[in-house]
């Protein structure tokens, strides 16, 4: 999937799930199940957050990896309801101090703002440690657009009052702030881009040939290549490999992508290393064997199995800088 397209649908997911949250929040007041006002606001904060973090880690899976693992989904729903129960609890605190305490309008135009800013940040920064493994900045990234999406939806909500069209804007603008801070930030801020090119074994170039996927490279990424399908994975939070390759002649841990010092570099993996140092599957970049780190520029293609991937860089280095003692295993 492309990056544009990665975006819009992500935006989707966040809409969709403010949308469902809203939805919820109406039905529980229609039914009468909750009086305390204080309660029904932890609820739906928890009701946000576990949909947000199910759904952007469900979704993200399906376009880019071999499948949708449950109890990743699960792990997502769950640091999400956390995240949107503490963030409950949190409004507490601030409706009496800042919206009730304060008796000009201003206290109750900034409280439900700052509300709404504190629980999509909390809920960005939880749903980001999904990708923690491949570059902590992830996690910064969802939180900084957490906070936008749910300041930006409170002051919908404060501004424009509680009509339930407005509402219903206002989740769903919260929601799209915290998917769009995983995706849209790293997308801003990439470095790079490594594009699916074609392959010659049809299962990569059926997930990956139309729309040709793309993956994004920033400074500080860490990305494992290889075939490892999820069913082997033993973490708990985490992919066996970053870019999945389902072509036959693609190692189950082919090759590791990383970024260091706005330059770009590729390696074997070392469970595709001999004991005598040979590589046990090969690993070109412009036609030229990979047997220890080498330097990407803006334009390499490289072959990993039947694989060609064409990398793209923002500026492409006049000079060579002195190799890195390797990347991060």
């Amino acid at each position: 999937m492309s990056l544009k397209q990665t975006v819009y649908f992500m935006a989707l997911v966040g809409a969709t799930a403010g949308l469902i949250c809203w939805a919820l929040q109406i039905w529980i007041a229609d039914q009468g199940l909750i009086h305390d006002q204080t309660l029904s606001n932890i609820l739906v904060t928890a009701i946000m957050g576990a949909l947000i973090g199910g759904m952007t880690v469900g979704f993200s899976d399906h376009w880019s990896s071999d499948r949708v693992v449950g109890r990743w989904v699960l792990a997502g729903v769950a640091l999400g309801a956390l995240a949107g129960t503490v963030s409950g609890l949190l409004y507490i605190p601030i409706l009496t101090n800042v919206i009730q305490g304060n008796r000009s309008q201003l206290g109750s135009l900034l409280g439900r703002p700052l509300t709404w800013m504190i629980a999509g940040g909390l809920i960005g920064l939880v749903t980001g440690l999904r990708w923690f493994g491949v570059n902590r900045l992830r996690s910064v990234h969802a939180l900084i657009g957490g906070l936008v999406g749910g300041g930006l939806g409170g002051a919908v909500f404060s501004i424009l009052g509680a009509d339930d069209f407005f509402q219903a804007l206002a989740f769903m603008i919260s929601g799209m702030g915290i998917t769009l801070g995983v995706t849209l930030a790293p997308v801003l801020l990439r470095d790079g881009v490594l594009h699916f090119i074609s392959s010659a074994d049809p299962r990569a170039q059926n997930k990956y040939g139309s729309p040709q996927q793309e993956w994004v490279v920033q400074e500080g990424d860490r990305f494992v290549v290889g075939s490892q399908g999820s069913e082997r994975n033993m973490t708990v939070y985490g992919r066996p490999v970053d870019i999945y390759i389902p072509d036959a002649m693609v190692a189950k841990r082919h090759a590791v992508l990383f970024a260091k010092g706005k330059r770009f570099y590729l390696q074997q993996h070392p469970e595709n290393v001999g004991p005598q140092g040979q590589p046990l599957a090969p690993l070109q970049v412009n036609s030229t064997n990979v047997v220890s780190i080498r330097e990407l520029r803006d334009g390499d293609e490289m072959i990993i199995g039947q694989t060609l991937l064409r990398f793209f860089s923002k500026k492409q280095s006049a000079a060579s800088a002195p190799m890195p003692a390797g990347g991060r295993m």
